[in-house]
């Protein structure tokens, strides 16, 4: 038991060193899902060792646990189906969706093969079932480094502030856009109270379907909306993606001789991928987000997800073979036996 609680306390130690030193890092999202799980362990521990019918405790919230991923499977579909009603039908809006479909039927459909006990079956049932638990652990390891991120934003003094574009409506900021500029606005007023007055550049083109760039229409909303002096605002419009976003803007920064760090305005799901990139440009940016509408969360975070892992492909295959190693040895085991 002292040995569990000394493990937990050293895996808690060390995340926060590592967070407090670069919040901008998926490591920090491995090690918080080690403390987690060192605490939980030592939890379970505790209660099965101390408390009366510890172990029917247990039992009982392991049965809990179940139940909640078959409420959160329900929970992605009908986020889904809310997605489609109120931004339309696209493969981005059905991703909570699909995602709520696969927890509920990837468990059925792996024990299906499995227990048909031939090779095939038992080699496609682990290969799912294995697929299925490598995902979900990648998924909370961007979770426990996303969400602290959001939570605990690094206040930078600087002395500008890039904001981050999105779509327009009929050439006029969205209400999603908006809450960034407001969280700039915020940012802004923070840094006056520090005796600073940032320059800040709303980056984002022109879309396929925009009358005219974000950049544009972000800096008018700026300038006539939030009452920022125009001198302070200088519009990017030439960005498409959001790499682009900061480069561009960090370009204008430099042509106008403001040094870095400077501080991105976004929003709350998007905050963690933009300071990863900032991070592998070499730019020591800090990400803020700014509030999003509830029933866009789920689907947001998941497109950020894949985002991230797209980042990282050969970690992803690279983890991923010693699975592939097990699945190969159980075929031909049950190729031999069965």
């Amino acid at each position: 038991m002292l040995g569990s609680l000394i493990g937990t306390a050293f895996w808690w130690a060390v995340y926060l060193l590592v967070f407090r030193r670069d919040r901008r890092r998926v490591r920090n999202g491995v090690l918080l899902l080690i403390a987690l799980y060192s605490s939980t362990s030592t939890l379970t521990l505790l209660v099965e060792t101390t408390v009366p019918l510890g172990e029917v405790l247990v039992l009982t919230g392991t049965a809990l646990a179940l139940l909640g991923v078959i409420a959160l499977g329900v929970f992605m579909v009908w986020n889904g189906l809310t997605m489609v009603r109120k931004e339309g039908r696209s493969l981005g809006n059905l991703l909570s969706g699909l995602v709520g479909l696969a927890l509920l039927g990837a468990p059925v459909a792996a024990g299906v093969l499995m227990f048909s006990l031939t090779p095939l079956g038992l080699g496609a049932g682990a290969l799912l079932a294995l697929l299925s638990l490598h995902l979900g652990i990648a998924f909370l390891v961007f979770l426990c480094a996303s969400i602290p991120y959001q939570l605990f934003p690094k206040r930078l003094p600087a002395e500008g502030v890039i904001i981050h574009g999105s779509g327009l409506i009929h050439g006029s900021v969205s209400r999603l856009l908006r809450n960034r500029l407001d969280r700039a606005v915020a940012e802004r007023e923070r840094l006056l109270g520090l005796g600073l007055d940032p320059l800040l550049v709303p980056s984002g083109g022109r879309g396929e379907d925009e009358p005219r760039a974000e950049g544009a229409a972000m800096a008018e909303y700026l300038v006539e909306e939030a009452g920022v002096p125009q001198d302070r605002v200088v519009a990017e419009t030439e960005s498409r993606t959001t790499q682009e976003n900061l480069t561009l803007s960090h370009r204008i920064f430099e042509e106008a001789g403001i040094d870095g760090p400077y501080i991105v305005a976004t929003s709350r799901y998007h905050a963690f991928r933009a300071a990863l990139l900032a991070r592998s440009l070499g730019f020591e940016d800090e990400a803020v987000g700014g509030p999003t509408a509830f029933y866009y969360v789920p689907s947001a975070t998941l497109r950020e997800f894949l985002a991230v892992l797209s980042y990282r492909k050969m970690w992803l295959a690279v983890t991923f073979l010693p699975s592939l190693g097990l699945v190969a040895l159980l075929v031909r085991v049950a190729t031999l036996y069965l």
